[in-house]
């Protein structure tokens, strides 16, 4: 039996077939930002390939991998002008207003930094009091959008080597893995969110 590509179930495929492999779960790979880097995935480690890839929780893949909870700490949030390139993926107006949120996903034990993530919102596609609903799970969007009970599902859309964004200066530039995703709620996206991985 194949899957989609023609690749054998079960059978590792040889050479640049794992680029293939691996990107095909990105639907936009190819409109990366020009800053963003290739990144030879069969290289990583492999639980940098499943917090690249995963379509679930981070911070419950996170907790799984490191054996600590996780807690999103919030940096910076609060309405924001969007750009062209954010309002597209959004289907929104260019120049629209989101609701646009900052945060550390740190270990609740260790400390360690793992993830700086932000999130830019649709308000007005989401349920009424989901902001408040946001400040009630340490754990971050997922778990609020979970709680909230709406059903929604995770269109991953491109990755890359780059470098932690200059809003949070505590990690400024350091390598990271990177990649955008956006939530699909009634058939129009929610939100977008880039994730670095350290």
């Amino acid at each position: 039996m194949r899957d989609a590509t023609g690749v054998a179930l079960g059978a590792r495929p040889p050479g640049d077939d794992v680029e293939t492999l691996f990107t095909r779960h990105f639907v936009a790979q190819a409109s990366r930002p020009v800053g963003l880097l290739d990144v030879p995935v069969g290289g990583l480690h492999p639980g940098h390939r499943c917090l690249l890839a995963t379509d679930g929780m981070v911070s419950t893949t996170l907790e799984a991998y490191h054996l600590e909870p996780i807690a999103a700490q919030p940096v910076s949030q609060g309405d924001a002008r969007l750009d062209a390139t954010d309002a597209h993926w959004l289907a929104v107006p260019s120049a629209a207003t989101a609701f646009r949120r900052r945060v550390a996903l740190r270990g609740a034990v260790s400390d360690t930094l793992y993830v700086v993530a932000e999130s830019l919102l649709v308000p007005s596609r989401l349920p009424a009091g989901f902001g408040d609903a946001i400040d009630r799970f340490p754990s971050g969007l997922g778990a609020a959008l979970l709680a909230s009970g709406i059903e929604s599902r995770r269109e991953l859309l491109w990755f890359g080597a780059g470098t932690v964004p200059d809003w949070y200066p505590v990690a400024a530039g350091r390598h990271a893995l990177q990649r955008t995703y956006r939530v699909v709620h009634g058939g129009e996206p929610v939100a977008l969110i880039t994730e670095s991985f350290l």
